[in-house]
């Protein structure tokens, strides 16, 4: 409990001080560049559609199930707003997500999502790269953070690595070759066993080959992951099967993921409609579309991108600390 830590000297009332004006120096951050800060309903009644992401779903006073969903994220809340013409928003608060746990990972934690209407991804990717060095100088006097002993410089502009180039050089696999990307891990000593699907080895791939080696690389950006894992983010021109999604790491610590938003309201049910599938498959449950977003996807949602960074690993980083438990009263 966070009281008995506060007590021990486990969690200091300085880190939660520190967190606390990083969070209203986030907001100001986005205020100043006339985002308008939104508060959707964190219990809904559809939940956030993504195979490796688990609802938490909320019960009644007799322990029934209940139609209602604890949000995994604001998205779906904030395009319906973004189709009704709200501009430039942003969003700082609590998301829910079940069958999370460990040093980087809780049920509950703070996210700060936002979107630009009209812009690229690129455009998101500089608010990212503007907002770690603007809380950095603020928290540190400079811009850098430090985290397993190393002081990581966060650069006005941070290296873009493509995945097909990452699964190239470190895998030699071409990024979506099941059969290639098996044989690169087992190079690596990883031993994948045969009924592990692509997706299965794609995360082996980032997880136990492309993440060590983040490690080392600083501040970057992953972009160009395959559409079959971005079931919301547009497709690149001339690469019907990457989409401009990306995610951003400090020190191998993955802080933050965006894209440029899927806005045919044709195709986004149709890939809506396979991820339920897919969960299903995955867990036995199948997870209702909500027609309310694809209503608002009719109607019109603007050209758009954006982005979903999280922010208990943002203060863990800026405050040099390991875990998130460090910074959080959870």
């Amino acid at each position: 409990m966070t009281w008995r830590r506060l007590a021990r000297g486990e969690l200091s009332w300085e880190t939660l001080r520190c967190r606390s004006r990083i969070l209203e120096w986030t907001r100001a951050f986005f205020r100043e560049r006339g985002f308008l800060e939104v508060d959707p309903p964190i219990a809904q009644p559809y939940p956030n559609i993504d195979p490796n992401v688990f609802p938490v779903q909320v019960s009644d006073a007799a322990g029934r199930t209940s139609g209602l969903y604890l949000h995994a994220s604001p998205e779906p809340s904030m395009k319906k707003l973004l189709a009704a013409g709200s501009g430039n928003i942003f969003y700082l608060g609590k998301v829910f997500r079940n069958r999370e746990g460990s040093p980087l990972h809780r049920p509950e934690f703070t996210m700060l999502e936002w979107y630009r209407v009209g812009e690229p991804a690129a455009a998101v990717m500089k608010d990212v790269e503007d907002l770690l060095r603007h809380l950095a100088r603020r928290t540190t006097g400079t811009e850098e953070i430090r985290h397993g002993g190393k002081r990581i410089p966060l650069p006005h502009r941070w290296r873009r690595w493509e995945l097909t180039e990452a699964f190239a050089e470190l895998l030699d696999s071409p990024i979506g070759d099941t059969e290639a990307l098996r044989t690169g891990l087992s190079g690596k000593g990883i031993r994948p066993a045969p009924a592990e699907t692509w997706e299965d080895l794609f995360f082996r791939a980032i997880l136990d080959v492309i993440e060590p080696v983040l490690k080392r690389m600083g501040a970057v950006f992953l972009t160009g992951f395959p559409a079959a894992l971005a079931g919301m983010a547009r497709r690149r021109e001339r690469e019907a099967g990457i989409s401009e999604r990306f995610e951003g790491y400090v020190a191998g610590v993955e802080i933050v993921n965006g894209y440029e938003e899927l806005t045919d309201p044709r195709e986004q049910e149709e890939r809506l409609v396979e991820l339920s599938a897919r969960h299903e498959r995955q867990t036995g449950v199948r997870l209702p579309v909500d027609p309310d977003l694809l209503d608002a996807l009719r109607a019109g949602l603007p050209p758009c991108s954006g982005a979903a960074l999280g922010m208990d690993r943002l203060v863990m980083l800026l405050l040099g600390k390991e875990t998130i438990a460090d910074v959080t009263c959870l």
